[in-house]
Formats: structure tokens, sequence, C-alpha cells
């Protein structure tokens, strides 16, 4: 029977990396993986055991989907609804995903971490590799609130990228802090050890902010979690590491600093009022006021799932029509564009999952992810690429899994506490 649950377990590590590598390399290949994934939770659906948080998120996950489907029915763009219904599948499948990453043995978690880790470095090298060499074209574009292009594979959206970059290292700290059946196991702590501190200085030099942003509130759900625990050397280096890393990257990386400087004049652009063209932050700021006044007129149903698109370009010309076709974007903020879709009801589903999700407290990376998720969607909009849709539904179900069998979550130093 152990034999027979190893094996499923490996199985689901191997499905796993197919998925991961899918990221980055083919949208075909993330389909594929995400499949099998929810056949596998189908498989084990009978055997399926949820605690109350799993129950309950996973209610509201179906029944978040299932108040966006309802919007297909007023939505005038059927084939724009559907397109974004099947997009937003992994949420409606959100419990298989949970049902099936449960069944991974604790000795095989670490494999999927590393699995996740090697994915997106492989990427962020060549990408890092190609900035160095357009370092001078690169550098002056990053000053115009231009990104850094990932050059792999089908060309992944970079802040889509940065985020599930910066998960890995959240993961990856966690697995070296947490993780009981990696303390005897030199090479895996030292490769876990290694991709993160590679992966870090990756995320720092292509400089997305957003994914910046998410892996340093989830660096301090880690520290905050576990604070009392730690000595106060543990602490003070800590602290330290996290206050002088942002410093050194400011005066090491020219891509870091030049999008720091380029942060700063898209705030004052923002704050004052000018011309938001061309200033990322500063459209972000008109798009979600442009969805607001959308919100304001349709707030209980939305304008539908399949027509939101095109409404919020149209209520540019009404609420702020200097800003240049090219520029009216979606809102990038998920709670706001989902809104406009199909309600605030809807949006407040998702806030409240976040929320409740956060508070957690015996599931650490848990409360983590759902954190930098929260975070990241404030400035994106999470659930409209594939990659970060199915990011958003994995991630969660995994860091879920985490505390529901027989990995101990334990400060270090400290005697194992049963989750």
């Amino acid at each position: 029977m152990e034999t027979k649950k190893d094996q499923f377990s490996g199985l689901i590590v191997l499905v796993c990396l197919g998925l991961f590598f899918g990221f980055t390399l083919s949208p075909a290949l993330m389909s594929i993986g995400l499949i099998g994934l929810a056949c596998l939770g189908i498989f084990s659906i009978k055997q399926a055991q949820f605690s109350s948080t799993e129950r309950l998120i996973s209610i509201g996950m179906v029944l978040f989907y299932l108040l966006m489907a309802v919007s297909y029915f007023y939505s005038s763009n059927s084939d724009e609804a559907q397109r974004k219904l099947i997009l937003k599948l992994p949420i409606l499948i959100f419990p298989l995903l949970l049902i099936c990453l449960k069944k991974i043995q604790s000795k095989h978690r670490v494999w999927i971490i590393l699995g996740l880790s090697f994915a997106v470095y492989l990427p962020g090298v060549v990408s890092v590799y190609n900035y160095w060499s357009n370092k001078v074209l690169f550098d002056q574009l990053i000053l115009e609130s231009k990104p850094l292009p990932i050059e792999f594979g089908y060309g992944i959206y970079h802040i889509q990228f940065s985020i599930l970059l910066s998960i890995s290292i959240i993961l990856n700290a966690f697995a070296l802090l947490y993780q009981e059946h990696i303390s005897s196991n030199v090479f895996q702590k030292r490769l876990l050890l290694l991709l993160a501190v590679t992966n870090t200085l990756i995320l720092h030099i292509l400089s997305a902010r957003t994914g910046l942003l998410a892996f340093y509130v989830g660096a301090l759900t880690l520290l905050i979690a576990q604070f009392r625990h730690l000595s106060l050397k543990v602490k003070s280096a800590t602290l330290m590491l996290l206050i002088t890393l942002p410093v050194l990257m400011y005066y090491t990386s020219v891509s870091f600093k030049n999008r720091m400087l380029n942060s700063i004049e898209d705030f004052k652009v923002a704050w004052t009022g000018k011309d938001a063209n061309d200033y990322s932050f500063a459209m972000r700021v008109q798009a979600w006021k442009n969805a607001s006044q959308l919100i304001k007129a349709h707030p209980l149903t939305g304008v539908g799932i399949g027509d939101a698109d095109q409404a919020l370009f149209e209520q540019f010309k009404t609420s702020n029509p200097s800003i240049l076709p090219q520029n009216r974007k979606n809102p990038h903020l998920q709670l706001l564009e989902t809104a406009v879709q199909s309600g605030i009801i809807s949006s407040l589903i998702l806030l409240g999952m976040f929320l409740y999700m956060s508070m957690q407290k015996p599931n650490i990376i848990l409360r983590a992810t759902s954190n930098m998720l929260l975070i990241a969607s404030c400035f994106e909009s999470l659930l409209e690429r594939q990659s970060s849709v199915i990011g958003f539904a994995f991630m969660l179900a995994f860091a879920m899994s985490i505390a529901s069998k027989s990995l101990v979550i334990q400060a270090p130093a400290s005697r194992p506490v049963s989750s």
C-alpha cells in the first residue's frame, strides 16, 4: 500500500514538473499539466477529506466562478465571455487540484519546490543574459517605464513571471526553515539555497515592481510569523538583510536603480495629476478611476464578463479622454476588474478568500502565498492570463495542502509541532 502511495505521489510530482515548465515554454503544456492534475484529483476523490478551511475556500472558489459564469448570459459578446470562462477554469477545478496535491508524500514536496524554482531559474538566467547583452538599450527603456522581456519559450508576460519567481523564492525559504525532511539532506538544502539566492538576484535585476513587492510581502510574512521563536542574532541578521538588500541592489544593479528612479517619477505624475500617458503606475491610477465609474453604474451585476474589456475602453471617452487609445488599458487590479465583469459580490468573495487565508496561523506558507497574491492582484489582473490564473489556483492549493498531512511546520531549533 505504501509503495502505491509513493508511486502515485511520484506521478503527481512528474505532472507538476510538466506544468511548471509549461509556464514559460508552452501554453499547451500548461493545459496538459492542469488537466493531468485534475484527472488525478478525480481519481482520488472518494478518499478526499477536507478540513473546514479547505472546504470553505473550495466552496468559495466554485461560487466565485459560478457568479462569473452567470454574467455570460447578459454579455452581448458571447464569444469573448466563453473564452474568458474557459481561461478561468482553473478556479472551478481548484477543489480537484487540492485533492490531488494533498496526495503528495511529505518527502516529495521538496521536489515540487525545487522543480518550480528550476523552471523559473532557466528563463530568468536567459533573460538576464539578454539584458546584459543589450544593457545600454534596456537601461534606457526602463527609465521610460518599459519592461525587460522574458526571452524564453513563448514569451510569458514579465509581471506574471516575476510573481511566479517571487513565490518560488518564498517557497524555497520556507522549505529551508520549516521542512523537516530536508534537515538531513545536504544536497537538497544546498540546491534550495543556491536557487533561492540566484532567483532573488534575477528578480531584482529584471526589476518588475509587482514581483518585487510580492517578494518582500512574502518574506515579511514568514519573518513575522516566527519572529518570537528566532534568536536575537537571527532576528537582527534577517532584518538587516531585508533592509540592505534593496539598498545594495540599488547601487549595484543599474536596471534596479533605473526602475526605482522611474517609479519615483511615475508616482509624482500620479500624485500631481499630470498627463499619465506613458507612465505605468499613473496610467493604472487612471484605469482604476475609469473602472470605478463602470462599477458605480453596474454595481451588482457588472457589465458582463464578455463585454468588460470593450466597456472599459469606451468609458475612457467619458472619464478621461486625454488617455491615448493605445493606453486605455484594463485596471490591472483584479478586484476592480472582477467587479466590472460580474459585480461587487464576486469581488467581495475573492477578497474574503484572500483575507481568510491570510489569517490561517497554523499554515505559514498559505498565509505568505495569499498575502503575495493579494498584493500582486492590486497591481495586476492575475485572473486574465493563462499562466497567472493557473498559477493562482495551483499555488494556493499547494500551499493549503502543505499543512494537511505529515509535514511538520516548526520554528528553527524548536520541537516539531504537528499542524
